[in-house]
């Protein structure tokens, strides 16, 4: 048996010695005093109390793995050390080279050598392979270089079930890393840094970089083979997507960015929530669902709406009931709204142009409420009238300083020019690079107040402040007052 050594002088914290210090020692694990021995056979058990020499020098040996405190009084001070590992023959160098780690004989081993064969044969250059098993392979890891104007470097993985099972290789002949799994390549990066995923090459004549599923057929480089892919391209499109190979919608970046879909099934659609909302074809745009869905809505309103025609409302008489004609209190509330129709300014439009702001024409909604209040009537049963109420949160967002960019250096550590055995020159000598650690540029942007609305009292944060706005339907309103005409 050969016991590790713990040795150490006492001293305090401010670094003073404790001459002949008094020490106890305590294995952690059970709480009680520890054996240590005087020799490192073990043959000589020491029995407390325990004291260092005149020099403040505590030494003993303990068994291997015992996870102990020293602690040590007397003199000027105290002394404690916690949690001291004793092992012993931590790592042992065999004679063919197989690094062993925490046994004479390990079930762990380490193989470092210049030609030692990978599992999977046929690769035997300056390779370094970890496994739990040196029969089976189980848990697998092995780094290895290749030599050659042909070759390469690479890591690869192995389990219980099978050796070089995953793995990421360099191959210097065209360039390119290469990623496997399952024993097979699965995605790589070509010279050109295009991004191959379920195919070694590009469609021919065509530049970009390709996600392919995984069921892709590569066994064609002109893109006839079937399949279902996206493309990050670099000839317009930033974003690609087919269909076999046929391209069905693409986000660009020609003037300015642009969203393209040309739909496999003739239709277009989005979908929000994980339902269709919206479609589109070659020649309209429409809600997914029929009477569904509005173009805005009272705080988030459109500007100005430019059309050929007029709007189309429907007015089918199947589709209508309680058709009733004008009563005598609405006819009263239609010539009164005739005078009341009036010039205005919009307000946004003023603190934007000045007097420049145009002059608008139409009715006050308050003052149209009113009138049918007048006359007994609630404006809210009639849909000319609009009450909308929805709630809002102001957040004030700080300003942001502009930063100017750094751009990330690499430290590099300083080389000497490197000669083979015949003398000639196989790397030039590296001058020292110290590293900078790089800062991203940041745009300046001024302070200023974040609106948040929410349509619904249930999704309004508490302290949300309510609003209203008060509209009108005009081409109601004006068949409204025609009628009383």
């Amino acid at each position: 048996m050969s016991l590790p050594i713990y040795q150490r002088v006492a001293v305090t914290d401010a670094g003073d010695v404790i001459p002949g210090a008094e020490y106890t020692v305590i294995n952690e694990n059970t709480g009680v005093a520890a054996p240590i021995y005087s020799d490192r056979t073990g043959a000589t058990l020491l029995t407390a109390p325990y004291f260092a020499d005149s020099a403040g020098t505590i030494q003993f040996f303990i068994a291997q793995g015992t996870t102990f405190r020293v602690a040590a009084s007397g003199g000027v001070g105290t002394y404690t050390d916690r949690y001291v590992y004793g092992v012993a023959e931590a790592v042992l160098v065999q004679a063919d080279g197989n690094v062993g780690i925490g046994t004479t004989t390990p079930v762990v081993l380490s193989h470092v050598s210049s030609g030692y064969a990978a599992p999977t044969g046929g690769v035997d250059a300056n390779i370094i392979n970890l496994l739990s098993n040196a029969v089976s392979g189980a848990n697998f890891v092995g780094l290895g270089l290749l030599s050659g104007n042909n070759g390469g470097s690479f890591i690869h993985f192995g389990d219980t079930d099978q050796m070089d099972i995953g793995g990421i290789a360099y191959f210097h002949d065209n360039n390119r890393m290469q990623f496997t799994t399952n024993g097979s390549e699965r995605m790589r990066i070509d010279s050109a840094g295009n991004l191959l995923v379920g195919k070694t090459a590009l469609d021919v004549g065509v530049a970009g970089h390709e996600l392919r599923e995984s069921g892709y057929s590569a066994s064609t480089r002109d893109g006839s083979t079937a399949g279902s892919y996206t493309r990050l391209n670099s000839d317009g499109a930033i974003l690609e997507f087919r269909k076999d190979t046929t391209t069905v919608g693409s986000i660009g970046s020609i003037a300015g960015g642009y969203l393209y879909v040309n739909a496999h099934h003739s239709v277009g659609r989005l979908q929000v929530g994980g339902a269709d909302k919206y479609a589109w074809d070659a020649t309209q745009f429409y809600p997914s669902n029929d009477n569904a869905r509005d173009l805005g809505f009272s705080a988030l309103r459109w500007d100005d709406i430019y059309a050929t025609n007029p709007n189309i409302i429907t007015s089918d008489r199947n589709e209508k009931q309680d058709i009733q004609e004008i009563a005598e209190a609405e006819t009263a509330v239609a010539k009164a709204c005739k005078g009341l129709l009036r010039s205005f300014r919009w307000k946004s439009a003023f603190e934007k142009k000045g007097d420049d702001a145009r002059i608008h024409f139409g009715i006050i909604s308050q003052d149209l409420r009113d009138a049918f209040t007048e006359q007994g009537l609630d404006a809210g049963r009639y849909a000319m009238f609009v009450s909308s109420t929805w709630w809002e949160t102001q957040t004030e967002v700080e300003a942001v300083e502009a930063v100017e960019g750094v751009e990330f250096v690499q430290a590099v550590e300083a080389s000497e020019a490197l000669y083979n055995e015949d003398g000639e020159l196989v790397s030039e000598a590296v001058e020292a690079v110290e590293g900078v650690e790089g800062v991203e540029a940041v745009e300046a942007k001024d302070a200023y107040a974040r609106t948040d609305t929410f349509q619904t009292l249930a999704e309004a944060p508490a302290g949300a402040t309510e609003r209203t706005r008060l509209g009108v339907r005009y081409s109601e309103l004006l068949a409204f007052i025609i009628a009383a005409i």
